[in-house]
């Protein structure tokens, strides 16, 4: 069921924009009061990347274990989660509001990423299951363009309109390289028909 549901996304990009937008200099503005619970994204590997949680297990910035690579953590722990687990918005969850409220209930794993220049992601995809579970929405706010940033979907490099929301197949391949300081928001999405339905409704027509 929720193949179909992200194919029917999918038939109209690979990355699309929505309409979904606020001021990016009003939301770092918001996050200032938060600078003492950013930490280490992914501290298994390189330096370079801090998240903030939006979401986590227990509404708290711990970053333990949403700020970690899941499938690492649930080996290590023998344990069971996937980005659907993180129910739980913290503090900064209101700074997300314009994201966040179209799809409340349906939110899981989400947080701010800042990157420092040479921070990078290596190429990955965040699925190889047979039925995605959710989806991903992308929010640049500070020098996601090249050449500051480069967020190479496939082999596209990708321009964005800071502080609007975008979808991403991120079941692709793609990686990202900062050059400068840069800072996004990433939503992981519940895949069923109202998510899917608010999505595209909401699609930015070009």
């Amino acid at each position: 069921m929720t193949t179909s549901l992200y194919n029917s996304i999918l038939q109209y990009g690979t990355k699309f924009s929505t309409t979904f937008y606020e001021d990016p200099k009003k939301i770092i503005g918001e996050l200032d009061i938060f600078s003492s619970k950013w930490r280490p994204y992914n501290p298994r590997k390189k330096p370079g990347r801090e998240g903030l949680s939006v979401y986590s297990l227990d509404g708290g910035f711990s970053g333990i274990p949403d700020l970690d690579s899941i499938r690492e953590y649930c080996i290590k722990h023998q344990v069971e989660l996937n980005e659907l687990s993180f129910k739980e918005p913290t503090e900064a969850a209101r700074v997300a509001a314009t994201y966040i409220e179209p799809f409340e209930g349906h939110v899981g794993r989400s947080h701010f990423i800042r990157m420092d220049g040479g921070g990078f992601f290596p190429p990955h995809r965040d699925d190889k299951s047979i039925e995605p579970k959710s989806f991903r929405l992308l929010v640049p706010l500070m020098d996601m363009n090249p050449p500051q940033t480069w967020f190479m979907l496939d082999r596209e490099a990708l321009l964005f309109e800071h502080g609007r929301a975008y979808f991403i197949n991120t079941c692709m391949e793609h990686t990202v390289f900062s050059c400068y300081p840069s800072l996004f928001l990433v939503l992981n999405i519940a895949v069923n028909e109202d998510t899917v339905s608010t999505l595209l409704t909401n699609m930015e027509w070009k």
